[in-house]
């Protein structure tokens, strides 16, 4: 994946760089839900391993949600510390005023982790700052490839 195609959040102990494949459903366009998933990819690094996932984790409008409360978070107006999503692959969420958390789980867990549990998760974290706007940006870059289809909202 190329750097400048790619939501990047880099901390001490790990990385992500999200991408975006396509519509999971690229024919379906009239069901709201069928219509916005989206294929996305991630490489992913963490304590030094690293390993990657495909996997169609977020919807459009979900990726703008995401996009909004990066940018919220980095302003420090974002009312909500938790951002969550239908399929729980992944979460962020702002565990101080200066670093979010990103938990990886399910599909997007490292091959290597205990799946043994009801829901293992690992992550790692990502300091608040100018990081996140530019990975608000890449994302809404992706949206503009991909934008929301068949809307009931």
């Amino acid at each position: 994946m190329e750097n400048d195609r790619l939501a990047i959040f880099e901390g001490p102990t790990g990385a992500l760089r999200l991408g975006v494949e396509g519509y999971q459903f690229p024919d379906v366009t009239n069901d709201e839900w069928d219509s916005n998933w989206l294929v996305i990819t991630g490489d992913a690094v963490l304590d030094g391993r690293s390993w990657r996932f495909r996997d169609p984790c977020f919807t459009t409008f979900e990726l703008q949600r995401l996009a909004d409360w990066l940018d919220q978070v980095a302003a420090g107006t974002a009312e909500q510390n938790f951002c969550g999503f239908t399929e729980p692959n992944l979460d962020f969420e702002r565990v101080s005023d200066a670093s979010i958390r990103i938990g990886l789980s399910l599909e997007a867990l490292p091959p290597w982790a205990n799946r043994d549990g009801d829901f293992s998760d690992v992550g790692f974290e990502v300091s608040i700052g100018s990081q996140l706007n530019v990975a608000a940006t890449s994302l809404r870059r992706f949206l503009e490839q991909f934008p929301v289809r068949a809307t009931g909202r």
